[in-house]
């Protein structure tokens, strides 16, 4: 199996089990593009809608996985280094280039 197919796996597993939040919550999976999110719509307080994107993960064509967006508690590139993704094929996107040099995970 090859590494973009062995991730989205992974990857999948490892959101589906998220959606479980007291708002209408969405797991969405673009397997053409490697793109995978877990989404929030609701009410706040009945008076203003919302719709979050919680967490973007992007597959990127080298196998290296991407995290774009992380608005959990979770910690999603430990999450994925517990599930057999060596640390360098993980890019926290989140961080300025210069920080992740630092940040003991893939620079991209």
């Amino acid at each position: 199996m090859d590494r973009i197919k062995k991730y989205q796996k992974i990857i999948i597993n490892l959101l589906k089990p998220l959606k479980n939040e007291p708002t209408d919550t969405y797991v969405l999976i673009d397997k053409e593009q490697h793109h995978y999110q877990v989404m929030r719509a609701g009410w706040d307080n009945q008076q203003h809608y919302f719709l979050r994107v919680r967490i973007h993960l992007h597959v990127k064509p080298d196998g290296k996985i991407w995290i774009m967006e992380n608005r959990t508690e979770e910690d999603i590139a430990e999450m994925l280094v517990a599930q057999g993704v060596p640390k360098s094929d993980i890019v926290i996107a989140l961080l300025p280039m210069y920080a992740r040099t630092h940040s003991g995970y893939g620079i991209g």
